[in-house]
């Protein structure tokens, strides 16, 4: 094996047969690091609020799938002391997707002939719901709050690598999260580290797979 990030074709690798995708911060714009300094009632940095946001119960619990929308609001309101009411709060939460990056669409479409395009990402029933056109552009897409998991949990890199019946060396998977990344690697997947979309348009071109 060559060193990761190495063009297949330098490896004398044969191509993937799946490409796995995170999407916010990959392929979809999700402004909630953005927004969110807005709300907090003291400052912190980007590093400091997504992790609480990571490590927040309400978080966990939606993404999970375990409570609704307004059962995370309530929580998430009461757990950050935010001056907003819950509906408040989750009309913010539902505005943070904005959709595909430019050019992320087109990008899917260039390599879907030659791969199986999958998605995996912690998503929520909200978020979901506004995704339609975006599914449109995957084979399979694996959400958190469906299969009841979290990345960077173990287990659910075994159960996306079961249910695409692919081997683990056969999949690429690109995430903007270093702990999601080294977990797939960890599964076996070839895994990148890919902070927005023109981090992910490089890592392709150097991969050999545009």
């Amino acid at each position: 094996m060559g060193k990761i990030g190495e063009p297949y074709r330098m490896l004398d690798m044969p191509r993937p047969s799946t490409l796995l995708f995170d999407l916010g911060g990959v392929l979809v714009d999700n402004t909630h690091l953005e927004d969110l300094p807005n709300l907090v009632p003291e400052p912190l940095s980007a590093g400091d609020l997504h992790a609480l946001w990571l490590s927040s119960p309400a978080v966990q619990q939606f993404e999970r799938g375990q409570i609704d929308g307004i059962t995370f609001s309530t929580q998430f309101v009461a757990e950050w002391n935010l001056a907003l009411t819950p509906s408040g709060f989750l009309e913010r939460v539902a505005a943070w997707p904005k959709g595909f990056y430019p050019g992320a669409a087109d990008l899917l479409t260039q390599l879907r002939p030659k791969h199986e395009i999958a998605y995996l990402s912690n998503s929520n029933t909200v978020h979901w719901a506004g995704f339609s056109t975006i599914l449109l552009h995957a084979d399979r897409a694996f959400a958190s709050h469906i299969c009841g998991l979290v990345k960077p949990d173990p287990a659910i890199f075994k159960l996306v690598i079961s249910e695409l019946g692919r081997r683990p060396d056969e999949i690429c998977f690109f995430d903007d999260s270093a702990s999601n990344v080294q977990a797939a690697r960890i599964a076996g997947m070839d895994a990148h580290l890919t902070k927005g979309f023109s981090e992910l348009m490089a890592k392709l071109e150097v991969l050999g797979l545009i």
